[in-house]
């Protein structure tokens, strides 16, 4: 614009104001013919605060009829319509002086505040819109004398309250639109008063309470919508009475009961959405009756049945769904007579069976949504047809057989998803030109990705990740010019990562690549995401990572990455996830690492990393995730380690998952915990075990509210257990074994841990006797006492026992305990695995042993039992391995008990066989059973534990023990990593993946017959015997086969393992097998 015409302008508006503020006041002598109304309207303008943006003919003092959103009938006001003028304001109650005012529209001006008394003045108004704007508060009491007003529209504001006065004096209404709002209360009985309605919006406010029958006296309405709201109840049948209905929506309420089969009736009705909701029962057929319905939704209503067959009598029909059900068997057939059909929706409907061919048919389909359901089979050829699909889904399902090359048929296909089903064979060329995103995940596809993958131009987003394909990519995608996501993770690719890659985010996990990772994807400003972790990759981390500035995940972990970590990395500012883990990294954790400031996840464990962790990681404020596991970093926890744990985590994004960890486990840290752990105030899992830590524990852990595992263990802690001031309510997994703590169990114990799942004492020197009260802790699983000096009774008595059914494994061995044990020992009744061996109990044995049917593990062996072994005990189906010698039981309860050879005791008198065995045999089953067999034992737990997927700690039953101990810190970011040394493999599915093959090589000696002999049963083998030596080898093999236990719950721990095999060497050798020693 120019400077004369600024000037102009500026000129101009001066005047306008001169004219409103100094000849307004005089109009009379200007404009003697001014009315009333005209008065009313100056007025109006003045409370509208003239400055904003505001029509300039406002200030055309010659005929304010004719300024802009006012209608005027000779000289009265009848129309005031102002929709989306930003006013920005309250409504003016000189509003309510235009008593002829017929019409009023203030939508979307951005009004604020209430609506205002003088509003009951305009008895003549007939329309009133305040919809759009930010009003608040219950509508005033004057509404009741709007008697003229047919149509109200207060959609998308904040007002509250309830419809009492509309209902009760608005009879005239004809339009009634609500939408968007907060009012509450029941749907009021006398709307079906208000005969004149034909469109009725209740949607997205706060009612609750039933839908009124009285509806069905609304005979004229054509909508009814009162979706998102709380109402609940049934659907009353009069529903049918509402002829004329064309749309009806009772969609995201909790109504419940049948469909009412008069819905039927609605003949008229456009438009049918009934779910979210809760009904149960089937869909009515005589849904087959309204001919004229589009739009059919059925989406989470939770009904059974078939899908009935009367569906297909909808030929008008364009968009069905019916997602989200509890529907059996096949999809009809006959959905095919859906010529005009464009969008089926059937995701997690329950469905199974034969895609039908008939779908072919349906010409029209843009999009088809199978996905989630049990269908099998192949895709059916006449699919090939649907010319006009743009989107097809039929991920998680049991379909078969090839991707066919038919789809190639499909021209205007933009999306095809078919991951989690069990497709096969080779990857079919894509000739697709629209196609931007395909996906086949889990499936079984197998070969080489075509070459002519990249003739699919618009191609964006690839996913073909947990199949079996193979070959290299170094050329496969260079011409994928639109390529933005590239997901290739759990293949057998292999060969290097070409160059070409560096510009997209990388999903390139389990897979075989080896080699360096090329210089492009180190110097790439553009990629968001590398993910390379669990391949074979070498060399160094480039200190060309700096450049990737851009980068927000970095996954490397599990690969054979050495050196040290560049100092660079401290460049990569927008970085939330690093994980290095399982690599081959030396040297100290550079203090720049700490500049990348957005970091949230952070795991460097398995490494060779040293040095003390830095104080600067105090910078990592928003650091939620930690693991350092595994390395040789030494020196204390440094207080500042909190710093990244003190707020609540954020919502998740793409590339950031809070879990809560802190993993220093398995280091040479030494000194006392810090006091300022209790800073760390969102952490949910602490594993400091494995370590030289010292001191006391503090009491300050009390202030962890969010807790939910702690270990401790391995370490050299000392002082007694803390009693906490307030309770770790969150708090399920506490492990303290192997250290120095003395003093008693505190009796708080069920206080200060009241939702505890397992409780590992065991190895320390605590004192006393076991407080009855740590089994007021309802969901105790497991606890591992032993290697105490502990004393006095065991307390499975009357009541304490009735209360703690939860419990699945109880170990007290190697304690002082003393009395006898309670046939109540049977009320526990899931017990799995009780191991009470290396005390001094006396009495009998209680014959209630024999109701734990769930017992699969038992040791009472080496204390003072005496009397008869229950001989039902060893009938226990699933009993693996029961220990009762060492203790003066003379005989079984009946002679066809000790036939079975399933219980080891020693029996009295003993007879030697006849026949020895000779030092050959006796070797061959000495290196077969204990070497050969725990080897492979170890191998086969580490090959299981490799595969295991994490569990969360939340169940407490015996088919899910293996979820008592929190999924590893290692599986940062969901990438399966190894796991340090499990204290219990009886109850976590965790395996002892520190001890390799070629540890068991090395601590025999390339299984040595002289290391054999000196380490396992040689020094104490007799030149010739008989019983004894073949129970020694039998109790081995059962130790053998008890830790191949299909359920880890059932396995014993690796502790009791060495444990047993030097009891067996003492019982057979005596005096002997200690002078070799």
């Amino acid at each position: 614009m120019s400077t004369r015409g600024k000037r102009s302008q500026t000129l101009y508006a001066s005047f306008s104001f001169f004219v409103f503020f100094v000849i307004v006041p005089y109009r009379p002598f200007l404009h003697a013919s001014y009315t009333v109304e005209m008065e009313k309207l100056l007025k109006l303008r003045d409370s509208l605060s003239i400055g904003r943006d505001f029509s300039s003919n406002w200030f055309n003092l010659e005929s304010p009829c004719n300024w802009s959103g006012i209608t005027c009938v000779g000289q009265a006001v009848q129309a005031i319509d102002l929709s989306y003028t930003p006013l920005h304001s309250s409504i003016p109650s000189c509003m309510g002086e235009f008593r002829h005012l017929k019409a009023l529209n203030l939508s979307g001006c951005g009004l604020s505040g209430q609506v205002p008394d003088s509003f009951g003045d305009l008895q003549a108004l007939q329309s009133l819109d305040l919809s759009r704007n930010q009003l608040s508060g219950a509508l005033p009491s004057s509404l009741a004398n709007l008697k003229m007003l047919k149509e109200l529209v207060l959609d998308a504001n904040s007002f509250s309250g309830g419809l009492g006065i509309i209902v009760e004096h608005l009879k005239g209404l004809t339009k009634l639109s609500i939408s968007g709002n907060s009012f509450s209360g029941s749907i009021p009985l006398d709307i079906g008063s208000l005969q004149n309605l034909e469109y009725l919006d209740l949607s997205m406010n706060d009612f609750s309470g039933t839908l009124p029958s009285s509806l069905e006296n609304l005979s004229r309405l054509l909508h009814l919508d009162v979706s998102r709201n709380r109402l609940s109840g049934s659907i009353f049948p009069g529903i049918g009475s509402l002829g004329d209905l064309l749309t009806l929506d009772l969609s995201s309420n909790s109504f419940t009961g049948s469909l009412p089969s008069t819905i039927g009736r609605l003949t008229r009705l456009d438009s049918l959405w009934l779910g979210p909701n809760g009904f149960t029962g089937s869909v009515p057929v005589e849904i087959g009756k309204m001919k004229q319905l589009k739009v059919f939704s059925l989406h989470s209503c939770k009904l059974t049945g078939t899908v009935p067959k009367e569906v297909s009598e909808l030929r008008n029909l364009i968009d069905l769904d019916i997602s989200e059900n509890n529907f059996e068997g096949e999809l009809p057939r006959s959905l095919g007579n859906l010529v005009n059909l464009m969008y089926l929706v059937a995701v997690d409907a329950g469905l199974s069976g034969y895609l039908p061919e008939q779908l072919g048919s349906c010409k029209n389909l843009k999009i088809l949504d199978l996905s989630f359901n049990s269908f099998s089979g192949p895709l059916p050829a006449s699919l090939a047809g649907l010319e006009s699909i743009t989107t097809f889904i039929v991920e998680g399902n049991h379909l078969e057989g090839p991707i066919p090359p038919w789809i190639s048929n499909w021209k205007m296909v933009t999306s095809i998803r078919l991951g989690k089903n069990q497709f096969s064979g080779p990857l079919p060329p894509l000739d697709l030109p629209f196609l931007t995103s395909f996906s086949a995940d889990a499936n079984q596809l197998s070969g080489e990705i075509p070459s002519k993958i990249c003739d699919c131009r618009s191609l964006s987003s690839l996913s073909l990740s947990e199949n079996k394909l193979t070959g290299s990519i170094e050329e496969t995608f260079k011409g994928c010019s639109h390529l933005t996501d590239l997901i290739l993770l759990g293949n057998n690719l292999h060969g290097e990562i070409p160059d070409y890659l560096g510009e997209l985010p990388l999903e390139l996990s389990q897979n075989n690549f080896s080699g360096r990772v090329p210089d492009q994807l180190w110097r790439s400003p553009t990629i968001l995401e590398m993910s390379l972790s669990n391949n074979l990759l070498a060399g160094c981390i480039r200190i060309a990572i700096g450049n990737i500035s851009n980068l927000e995940r970095l996954q490397l972990d599990h690969n054979f990455f050495q050196g040290s970590i560049p100092k660079s990395i401290g460049k990569l500012r927008n970085l939330t996830n690093l994980s290095l883990h399982g690599n081959r990294l030396s040297g100290e954790i550079p203090p720049e690492l700490f500049s990348c400031t957005n970091l949230v996840a952070l795991d460097l464990g398995s490494n060779n990393l040293t040095g003390s962790i830095p104080e600067a990681i105090s910078q990592l404020n928003l650091l939620d995730d930690l693991v350092l596991s595994n390395n040789q970093l030494s020196g204390h926890i440094p207080g500042e380690i909190c710093a990244g744990f003190q707020q609540a985590a954020y919502p998740d994004s793409e590339f950031t998952q809070h879990y809560g960890v802190l993993d220093l486990s398995y280091n040479n840290l030494t000194g006392q915990i810090p006091a300022a752990i209790k800073n760390c105030a969102v952490l949910k899992e602490l594993r400091l075990q494995g370590n030289m830590l010292g001191g006391s524990i503090p009491a300050e852990l009390a202030e962890l509210t969010n807790l939910t595992f702690l270990d401790f263990s391995f370490n050299s802690l000392s002082g007694p257990i803390p009693v906490l001031l307030s309770p770790l309510q969150s708090l399920q997994g506490l492990l303290l074994s192997n250290n120095q703590l003395g003093g008693l169990i505190p009796s708080e114990l069920s206080l200060m841990l009241p939702s505890l799942v397992k409780l590992n004492l065991s190895s320390n020197r605590l004192t006393g006797p076991i407080p009855v009260t740590i089994f007021d802790i309802k969901t105790l699983a497991d606890v591992d006492i032993s290697s105490n000096s502990l004393s006095g009774s065991v307390p499975f008595s009357g009541s304490i026992a009735r209360g703690i059914s939860s419990l699945l494994i109880f170990n007290a061995s190697n304690n002082y305990l003393n009395g006898t044990m309670s046939e109540s020992v049977s009320n526990l009744t899931s017990l799995a695995v009780l191991d009470l061996h290396n005390n001094s109990l006396t009495g009998s044995l209680p014959s209630s042993l024999s109701k734990l049917d769930y017992l699969t593990y038992l040791d009472l062996s080496n204390n003072g039992f005496l009397g008869d072994i229950p001989c039902d005990v060893c009938s226990i189906v699933g009993l693996s391995f029961v220990n009762f010698s060492g203790n003066k039981l003379y005989r079984y309860a009946q002679e066809e008990c000790a036939s079975a050879n399933r219980c080891v005791a020693q029996l009295v008198p003993y007879s030697p066989p006849t026949r020895p065995p000779t030092g050959d045999l006796i070797w061959g089953v000495a290196l077969g059973a204990a070497v050969g067999l725990l080897a492979l034992v170890f191998l086969l737990l580490k090959w299981k534990a490799m595969r295991q997927q994490s569990l969360d700690l939340v169940s407490t039953d015996k088919a899910n023990l293996a979820a008592v101990e929190p999924a590893s810190s290692d599986e940062l970011l969901g990438k399966k990593m190894k796991e340090p040394l499990s204290i219990n493999v009886a109850t976590f599915q965790h395996a002892l993946l520190r001890l390799t093959p070629s540890d068991i090589m090395k601590a025999t000696e390339n299984f040595s017959k002289a290391r054999i002999e000196a380490e396992v049963f040689d020094p104490c083998l007799p030149p010739a015997g008989g019983g004894p030596l073949r129970e020694q080898m039998i109790r081995v093999l059962a130790v053998a086969r008890a830790c191949t236990a299909d359920e880890p719950w059932k396995r014993p721990t690796m502790l009791e393992v060495v444990k047993t095999l030097n009891e067996i060497k003492m019982e057979a050798c005596g005096d002997l097998v200690a002078r070799h020693v």
